[in-house]
Parts: C-alpha cells; sequence; structure tokens
C-alpha cells in the first residue's frame, strides 16, 4: 500500500532542471538496438497507410517524397542527439534527459 503511494506521488514529466527530482533511468541502448527502432518504426507506417500514399504520388513522385522524409527524420534525429549533452555533444558538462530540459538550455 505504502509503494503506491509512493508511485502516486511521483511526476510524469519532471518540471526542474535538477536531476535530483526524479529518478534517472540507466541507457543501455547502442547502434544495433537504434537501428532496430528505426526499421520497425519505418515498417509500422508503412503498412498503415504509406503504400497507398506514395502509389497515388506515382513513379517519380512517390520515391521522391519517401526521400524527402527520411531526409527530415535524419536531420531532426541529428540535432535531437546533439542537444542531450549540453554545450559540447560530446563532452558536455549539461545532459539534458527531457526534451523540454533541451529546449530551456538553448531558448531559455
Amino acid at each position: 500500500m505504502e509503494e503506491e503511494e509512493d508511485y502516486a506521488q511521483k511526476p510524469l514529466l519532471a518540471t526542474s532542471s535538477s536531476s535530483s527530482s526524479y529518478d534517472l533511468v540507466k541507457k543501455t541502448g547502442n547502434f544495433w538496438t537504434t537501428t532496430a527502432h528505426i526499421i520497425t518504426a519505418v515498417i509500422g507506417s508503412g503498412v498503415l497507410s504509406l503504400a497507398w500514399s506514395v502509389a497515388q504520388l506515382g513513379w517519380i513522385g512517390g520515391p521522391l517524397s519517401m526521400l524527402i522524409f527520411a531526409a527530415v527524420t535524419v536531420l531532426s534525429s541529428w540535432l535531437l542527439a546533439d542537444c542531450y549533452r549540453s554545450p559540447d555533444p560530446e563532452t558536455g558538462s549539461i545532459i539534458n534527459h527531457t526534451y523540454m530540459q533541451a529546449v530551456r538550455q538553448h531558448l531559455g
């Protein structure tokens, strides 16, 4: 019963920039788990409606739009990965655990 009350008291989203306000999760992902997630996302969206949409665009517009969407996805992934550690992506002293922390760090 006490565990349920503790669980109910924890916020779903961290509201402060200090890491002591919520439990940090150890990240165990690597290149292969990332690749698997990307492939799963691409296949999942393709199964739902992507095939019909690309067919409606034709042989030139369909593949071209797929390449544009892929480029946007890669760009946004690189930007989010670079925002994880600030100010330098490799040796940054500030680690942003949430997207909102990264936005507050860069935009104020």
